[in-house]
C-alpha cells in the first residue's frame, strides 16, 4: 500500500484534495468514483512532496519568460498531435513553479469538464491580458489551435525582446540619477550637519545657500523614519496616480512632449500596435476585434482613443487606412500607406507584421539617440549638484580660514 495525494471534483465542480492509502492509482480512481467524486490529478505523495519542494517559494510570479515558454511548449505538444489533456499532463510533469502548475492543473480540469482552453486564461485575467484569451478562442474556432498558439508565442518573444531592449538602453541613465541622489543625500545627512556645528561654533555670517542646504540638511536628519515614510508615500501616491486616467493622461502629455523622448514613445508603440494587430489579423479574428484588443495592448490612452475612433469608422464602411489618415500625429503616412497595401492584398495581417520588424531597427537608433543626448545632461546635472553642496561648505571654510589669519 502506498499514500497518494488526489484532487478531485465533486458533482459541483469544486475541487477536493486529499490523501488516500492505495495499491496503485487505479485503485484511488475507484475510490473517488464510489464517492461521487471525478479525479483530476492522482499522484504519489513524495513525488508531489519533492515537486512542491522545488517551487514552494512565497514571492514566485508569473512572469513574461514563465508564459513564453508555457505557450511555445503547449504549442510543441498541440502541434506533434497530442491532444490538450495529454499536452497539460506533460505540462504539469515538467512545470518546477508552483504558480504554473497551478495554473495548467486548472486549465486541465477545464478541460476535463467540457470547457474550451481559452476559459482558463479567462479566468486569470491578472495574469493574462485580453490578447491572450482572443488568440486562444481565435484558434479554438478556426480549429487551428497550434497555429494560434505559435502566433502568440513569437509574438510575446517580440514584446519581450522590445521591453528588455528599452530597460538595458535605460540603465546606465538611472544608475546615473540614483548615484547623484544618493551621494547627495549622504552629504546631506552625514557631513553637513557635523561642519554645521563648527560654523555655529564660531558664530559666522552663513551665505544664503549654506543657510537653505543647513535647513534642508536639519528637515532631513529629524527623522529618517519620517523621511522613509514620505518617500513611501510619494511613491505609492505615484503608482496609484499613473493607473487613473486623468494620471495616465498626464504621462502620456509629457511623453509627447518631451524632446527625443517623443519620438521613442511613438516608435515602440506603433511597433506595439502594428505587431498586435497583425498578429491577431493572422489569427483571423475580425478586424472590429482585433482593433479592440490591440487598443487596450498598446499601453498609451492617446493611441487607445485614436485606435477606438478608427473601429467606429471600420464599422461604418472606412478602409482601415482611411480611418488610421485622421490622426496623422500619430499613424505615419509610410504606416498607412502599407496598411492601405495590405487591404488590397490581402496580406494585412503580414504586411503589419513587417512594419512591426522593421521600425524595431529605428526603435534601436532611438534608443541610442536618448541615451547619447540625456549622459551629458545627467553628467552636468550631477555635477551642478554635487558643486553645489561643495560650494555651500567651502564658502564657510574660507571665512574660518581668513578669520584665522587675522
Amino acid at each position: 500500500m502506498s499514500l497518494f495525494i488526489y484532487e478531485a471534483a465533486d458533482k459541483e465542480g469544486k475541487v477536493v484534495v486529499g490523501e488516500i492509502n492505495a495499491l496503485n492509482s487505479e485503485s484511488v480512481a475507484s475510490s473517488l468514483a464510489q464517492k461521487n467524486l471525478t479525479p483530476v490529478k492522482i499522484e504519489l505523495k513524495t513525488e508531489a512532496e519533492s515537486r512542491s519542494f522545488k517551487s514552494k517559494n512565497i514571492l514566485e510570479r508569473f512572469t513574461t519568460q514563465d508564459k513564453i515558454v508555457l505557450i511555445r511548449n503547449l504549442a510543441a505538444t498541440v502541434k506533434a498531435g497530442l491532444s490538450l489533456n495529454e499536452a497539460l499532463d506533460i505540462l504539469i510533469a515538467d512545470s518546477s513553479k508552483k504558480i504554473v502548475g497551478t495554473f495548467l492543473i486548472d486549465a486541465q480540469f477545464n478541460i476535463q469538464n467540457g470547457q474550451p482552453l481559452s476559459t482558463a486564461f479567462e479566468n486569470n485575467r491578472r495574469y493574462f491580458p485580453p490578447l491572450f484569451v482572443g488568440l486562444i478562442k481565435a484558434g479554438e474556432a478556426s480549429g487551428r489551435l497550434d497555429n494560434s498558439l505559435e502566433e502568440l508565442s513569437r509574438h510575446l518573444t517580440k514584446e519581450h525582446e522590445l521591453v528588455k531592449k528599452v530597460k538595458s538602453a535605460m540603465a546606465y541613465p538611472l544608475i546615473l540619477i540614483g548615484a547623484s541622489i544618493a551621494i547627495v543625500t549622504l552629504m546631506l545627512i552625514f557631513v553637513l550637519p557635523k561642519l554645521t556645528k563648527s560654523f555655529e561654533q564660531n558664530n559666522l555670517e552663513l551665505p544664503l545657500l549654506t543657510r537653505i542646504l543647513m535647513n534642508f540638511s536639519s528637515a532631513l536628519t529629524y527623522s529618517l523614519f519620517l523621511d522613509f515614510a514620505i518617500v513611501a508615500a510619494l511613491v505609492g501616491f505615484f503608482l496609484y496616480f499613473r493607473k487613473t486616467p486623468r494620471g495616465k493622461r498626464v504621462i502620456s502629455y509629457l511623453l509627447f512632449h518631451t524632446p527625443v523622448v517623443k519620438n521613442l514613445v511613438k516608435k515602440i508603440i506603433l511597433v506595439r500596435f502594428a505587431r498586435t494587430l497583425g498578429t491577431l489579423i493572422d489569427s483571423a479574428l475580425p478586424i472590429s476585434e482585433s482593433l479592440n484588443l490591440t487598443a487596450k495592448a498598446v499601453g498609451n490612452d492617446r493611441y487607445e482613443e485614436a485606435i477606438a475612433r478608427a473601429d467606429k469608422e471600420i464599422r461604418s464602411g472606412i478602409p482601415l487606412s482611411q480611418a488610421l489618415r485622421n490622426d496623422p500625429e500619430l499613424f505615419p503616412k509610410f504606416l498607412v500607406s502599407l496598411v492601405g497595401v495590405g487591404e488590397k492584398t490581402g496580406t494585412l495581417g503580414q504586411v503589419l507584421k513587417n512594419f512591426a520588424d522593421f521600425y524595431d531597427n529605428d526603435v534601436d537608433t532611438a534608443l541610442k539617440d536618448l541615451t547619447t543626448f540625456l549622459e551629458p545632461i545627467l553628467l552636468l546635472f550631477m555635477g551642478l549638484m554635487i558643486g553645489t553642496i561643495a560650494m555651500a561648505i567651502l564658502m564657510p571654510i574660507y571665512q574660518m580660514t581668513g578669520s584665522f589669519n587675522y
